[in-house]
């Protein structure tokens, strides 16, 4: 997830990001897998998917905190 940031971050920076909400998806991703509060993770998640809604691992981790509750 790092790497895919990185490479976002990099294409911004030289002008070449095509789509730019894809940037914010990345570091929405990457501070859901970080953070340590549980609520602060589904708002990430809830952002990846209004800026991209067929995102499979924001979908994914959102169904797993639906199906472990919100300990997990």
């Amino acid at each position: 997830m790092l790497d895919r940031f990185r490479t976002h971050l990099a294409r911004f920076i030289a002008g070449r990001f095509t789509r730019p909400h894809m940037l914010i998806v990345s570091c929405c991703l990457w501070l859901a897998s970080t953070s340590s509060d549980i609520e602060e993770k589904r708002r990430c998640l809830h952002t990846v998917l209004r800026l991209d809604p067929e995102n499979e691992p924001a979908t994914l981790a959102l169904l797993l905190f639906d199906l472990h509750g919100p300990t997990s």
